[in-house]
């Protein structure tokens, strides 16, 4: 049973039918989102997985409301976000924190740590001024980080503390949601796992909902507990991330996977060619021109996201059935 049915809550985002489209010369259409259907409940953790270019990152910005969608609605509980006042708008600034990918970029370098994470409890008057020195130093305790850090400035930091500091400035907004933008990009395997792990620990106690942005099958595996694979602005594939890593049914997901680096077999290079311009789709499935299950309607019907097994849906019109 789906959380929000469980708990009676409505969803905290659903995406009914959103696009996104930017105007090109000539007259032409980039279509970077085309189509996008998705519910996050409350607690519920989502990975985004896709190439670059998919139209992840595009994803993200139109829920967040840094983006207007072209077409269809994103609606934040009952209402949609088009509609948000002022105060709405810094309400839900409040509730949905955003992790860049770039985090030392995101934070100003003339604040020191405390300043960093001051800034939005005074922004959104959760604490009292003299409580706040006492809940950056929960905050720092939270992400696992020294007091002593406090003091020092972004410049001075590592890349796994400066993105623990970016993870505890979210956190001092006390948000809903936390939407985080390969944010293990970049780090050393063990530093990536240590985030990892605080990421997965986070959002697990603290009953936060995650949408977490990567190109990497195996970190969506590990840190989310529903997967959405995403090609040229469409979610090809979404369901449980159990279901989908056992058996995928979509041929771009099974693609993803044999390319993954596996310590017991050797790197299979699956996905074929490039990825098209979304400036110049292919006609009927966008997959097509890379897939090794091509057959000839392929060509003529763009297949639409069809729910399969009463849990997971796929947008192709001949599903495998073999993992």
């Amino acid at each position: 049973m789906p959380p929000e049915a469980a708990s009676g809550e409505l969803p905290l985002f659903s995406l009914l039918d959103v696009e996104k489209s930017f105007p090109l010369e000539g007259g032409r259409q980039l279509k970077a989102l085309d189509g996008i259907r998705l519910t996050l409940a409350p607690g519920e953790s989502l990975a985004l997985v896709g190439e670059s270019g998919s139209g992840k990152s595009t994803l993200v910005r139109v829920m967040l409301g840094l983006e207007p969608a072209s077409n269809g609605r994103v609606m934040v509980g009952a209402a949609d976000l088009s509609t948000f006042d002022a105060a709405r708008k810094r309400q839900f600034s409040r509730e949905v924190a955003y992790i860049y990918q770039d985090a030392r970029g995101s934070l100003n370098p003339r604040m020191n740590v405390a300043g960093l994470l001051a800034e939005p409890v005074r922004l959104h008057r959760l604490r009292d001024e003299r409580e706040i020195p006492g809940r950056v130093d929960e905050l720092l305790a939270q992400v696992g980080l020294p007091r002593a850090l406090r003091y020092s400035y972004p410049s001075e930091l590592s890349g796994g503390q400066v993105r623990r500091v970016a993870v505890a400035r979210a956190l001092a907004c006390e948000p809903r949601v936390i939407v985080a933008d390969e944010s293990v990009a970049g780090l050393d395997v063990s530093v990536q796992a240590q985030l990892l792990n605080l990421l997965r620990d986070l959002q697990r106690d603290q009953g936060l909902a995650m949408v977490f942005v990567t190109h990497d099958l195996g970190v969506a595996s590990y840190l989310c507990e529903k997967v959405a694979v995403m090609y040229l602005g469409r979610i090809v594939e979404m369901g449980a991330t159990r279901e989908i890593l056992a058996m995928p049914r979509h041929p771009y997901t099974r693609g993803l996977m044999q390319a993954f680096p596996r310590f017991d077999a050797p790197l299979s290079v699956s996905l074929q060619g490039e990825i098209p311009s979304p400036a110049n789709l292919p006609a009927g499935c966008r997959f097509r021109s890379r897939c090794a299950y091509a057959r000839g309607d392929c060509a003529q019907i763009d297949p639409p996201q069809t729910l399969l097994d009463g849990r997971r849906s796929v947008a192709c019109l001949y599903p495998l059935y073999l993992a």
